[in-house]
């Protein structure tokens, strides 16, 4: 019986990506569907922000994937260039910033409905079909 190769290094992705190829990535390494990881870092972020800095440190740390199989990996943006990453930094506080006074204001009898809204529209639009 074979058995799937997972990739040993985990890098931020070059095709399946919305911002940066980070959960695009971590889906790849993990096996996962990419949208599966999206969602992890979303309901993360209402938690105190921690997806949005999960999210900030992998795009600074991690390497992105080779664009032709088998050629060159690319360096993390923290070895190459400094202001991109000061530029990260500073959106992800200023994001973390505006979350943290929005949720403040807002009651657990609202966030919780419309975070159970959110996921049961993710099923359905995520659905395989049998």
């Amino acid at each position: 019986m074979e058995q799937a190769t997972r990739p040993t290094t985990l890098m931020r992705s070059v095709d399946d990506r919305v911002t940066a190829g980070v959960c695009g990535g971590l889906a790849t390494h993990l096996e996962v569907d990419s949208s599966w990881v999206r969602l992890g870092f979303i309901v993360a972020s209402l938690f105190w922000g921690l997806g949005l800095i999960a999210y900030a440190l992998l795009w600074i740390t991690l390497p992105e994937e080779p664009e032709e199989e088998g050629g060159p990996m690319r360096p993390p943006i923290a070895t190459q260039d400094p202001k991109a990453v000061a530029g990260i930094l500073l959106l992800c506080l200023g994001l973390l910033v505006i979350l943290w006074n929005v949720l403040s204001h807002l009651s657990f009898w609202i966030v919780f409905p419309v975070l159970l809204v959110g996921l049961g529209l993710f099923l359905l639009v995520h659905r395989q079909s049998v």
